[in-house]
């Protein structure tokens, strides 16, 4: 176990919450996940979550607070602390951890809506984009891939320190600014998880004979100095939903790089800035729902073909269109083509320079909307490999349901997906909410 100086903070918030509980408003949700890998034929995870969230009156706004409990009596999932080392920033670091779990301060802020601006500051979620399975402008939070992409987007996403401001800025339109002081990054799978990066695409192989000393990746120090910039501009024109978008931040991932030194490779790990660009549009053509998104952005590091650990620098634009259809009575339908373009130096790195991958979903609701069945399949144009997902959910009670389903991966494993061939699984699980 751990303790973190956000220990302190969270502390007084809750306990000033805590002194004036007649004016807090409690709910929360509590969820339970078992999960079986049907290659390994083993218990992949058995897991409790609660998060629990107060809410009140705050100098004219309102005050946030989520907690959140995680305990998995299967550490399969778990890397050695529960976080992965150097991910975390000091100020996002969770209360106490240990081999089966963790307790954190997962959201904290404060909101204020006046005339003209709407105030929200803490620790919070800013969800960017219009893509759904995978993410082009969605990269304000870091994300947990502990369970790779599997878990939902909103209880995988990490929260981060910022200042989240939105303006009026004419009739139609809103102007959006976000300050982040936080640097935490993503958290990685440990190695003995199922759902560790194993790709060459992704992950530098080691070669053998050889040592190697690897540093542990560090982190940006914080402060003004080290903070991301988001901006973005909302609109609706002519029928169309519109935004731009603009961020300036520190990627997610560290860049690994790598010297000889005498008869050992000494890899160092380190973030790097750069510049995301980019837009959505979506409009509504009767029964049907049209979207797309682009993102252009500067300096990706890519590994390259050269000896380990060579990667290659190029600027990246990417898209997404997307079609919904929701014609017949308690039935969705939504496709979408996504596909990235390596701009420089493209005859240097290991992935082509034209990625294409291909979604699709489909949702059926039955008895009055209380049982639903969810199909999603992600797959790759250029490796042959993806992804599909089958729930089936029913709604027990008001505040209750249960569901069962099941991840399968399949195909090449250097691709994306197909590097999870042995982590198929089948899930079953309720979630209870309460106030």
């Amino acid at each position: 176990m751990k303790t973190h100086v956000n220990t302190v903070l969270g502390g007084l918030v809750l306990t000033g919450l805590a002194s004036t509980a007649a004016a807090v408003e409690v709910s929360g949700m509590l969820k339970n996940q078992n999960v079986f890998g049907t290659q390994e034929n083993e218990q992949q995870q058995q897991e409790w979550l609660l998060d629990a969230e107060l809410n009140r009156d705050f100098y004219q706004g309102d005050l946030t607070a989520i907690a959140r409990l995680r305990w998995d009596s299967d550490s399969s999932l778990n890397s050695a602390d529960t976080q992965s080392p150097g991910s975390f920033s000091t100020e996002s670091s969770a209360f106490k951890t240990g081999k089966e779990g963790f307790v954190e301060l997962r959201e904290l802020y404060w909101q204020l809506s006046t005339d003209d601006v709407y105030w929200r500051v803490g620790k919070q979620q800013v969800v960017w984009g219009e893509a759904d399975g995978l993410k082009l402008l969605d990269k304000i939070n870091p994300q947990s891939y502990r369970e790779f992409t599997l878990d939902d987007f909103d209880d995988s996403r990490i929260p981060l320190w910022m200042v989240n401001a939105e303006m009026n800025v004419g009739e139609d339109s809103t102007l959006q600014a976000l300050l982040i002081t936080d640097t935490t990054a993503h958290e990685l799978a440990s190695a003995s998880s199922p759902y560790a990066f194993t790709s060459s695409t992704l992950v530098p192989q080691v070669p053998s004979g050889v040592a190697v000393e690897i540093e542990e990746a560090q982190a940006p120090d914080g402060g003004l100095k080290d903070s991301d910039l988001g901006l973005r501009l909302v609109s609706f024109v002519s029928g169309w939903d519109v935004s731009v978008n603009y961020l300036y931040h520190y990627g997610d991932t560290p860049v690994v790089r790598a010297k000889f030194t005498g008869d050992m490779i000494e890899v160092s790990q380190n973030y790097e800035r750069s510049h995301l660009v980019g837009g959505s549009a979506s409009t509504s053509l009767g029964q049907w729902i049209v979207r797309t998104e682009l993102a252009y952005e500067t300096d990706q590091y890519l590994r390259s073909k050269e000896a380990f650990p060579g990667v290659v620098e190029s600027d990246v634009v990417s898209y997404v269109v997307g079609l919904d259809w929701q014609g017949w009575s308690d039935q969705f339908v939504s496709a979408q083509l996504f596909q990235s373009h390596i701009l420089q130096n493209a005859s240097d790195a290991v992935i082509d320079q034209q990625d294409s991958k291909l979604s699709f979903m489909w949702e059926s609701k039955f008895l009055n909307e209380t049982l639903s069945f969810e199909v999603l399949s992600l797959y790759s144009l250029n490796d042959k490999d993806g992804l599909n997902q089958v729930t089936l959910n029913y709604n027990l009670q008001a505040n209750i349901d249960v569901y069962i389903g099941g991840d399968h991966f399949y195909g090449n494993h250097n691709g994306l997906f197909g590097q999870f061939d042995e982590a198929d699984r089948v899930i079953a699980g309720v979630n209870w909410g309460f106030e």
